[in-house]
């Protein structure tokens, strides 16, 4: 027994003194920031408002006339990621992150950015397509969001989440 601590002693002291990187050693899981994603939640019902369906309808026509090789990840990501703003938009009260229609526009344009998801040319015309559903459910004008128009945008922004899932298919 006492031997054993001899030689644990003698490699602490070792270890000391050539202090090893055993990062080698050790497997280490890192993020892939390159393929950031959200839980898998999809909207797989159409929009009830007949406005918000046929801008959606422009949408999924976008996505389906593409040719890209991985459009079925893409739009799977987006989907989901479109579904959790619609949760986002929804949260109302104290907790309330999105106050108005500008911070709505701003995030429907950044969304594939937020997924780092190189899809700028993949999809022709689909950017407008996204941007025409925020606007027939908010309008073009900035104003603080009442809880009717939190509800619509909302709305809208299930309708993407349905048009990417649909659109991919």
């Amino acid at each position: 027994m006492k031997n054993y601590i001899l030689y644990i002693g003698i490699g602490l002291i070792l270890f000391g003194l050539f202090q090893p990187n055993i990062s080698n050693y050790i497997p280490v899981i890192k993020p892939d920031n390159q393929n950031a994603s959200c839980l898998d939640h999809y909207v797989i019902t159409p929009p009830d408002d007949k406005d918000i369906l046929e801008k959606c309808n422009l949408v999924v026509d976008a996505i389906q006339s593409s040719n890209a090789n991985n459009k079925r990840s893409d739009t799977l990501k987006l989907s989901s990621l479109y579904a959790d703003i619609a949760s986002l938009i929804r949260i109302d009260g104290d907790d309330q992150v999105v106050k108005d229609t500008q911070t709505i526009r701003e995030v429907n344009s950044l969304t594939g950015q937020m997924l780092k998801l190189d899809i700028k040319g993949k999809y022709p015309n689909l950017a407008s397509a996204a941007q025409d559903v925020v606007k027939v459910a908010i309008g073009d004008d900035d104003i603080i969001l009442s809880a009717e128009n939190r509800e619509k945008a909302a709305q809208a922004f299930d309708g993407l989440s349905w048009a990417f899932y649909e659109g991919g298919r």
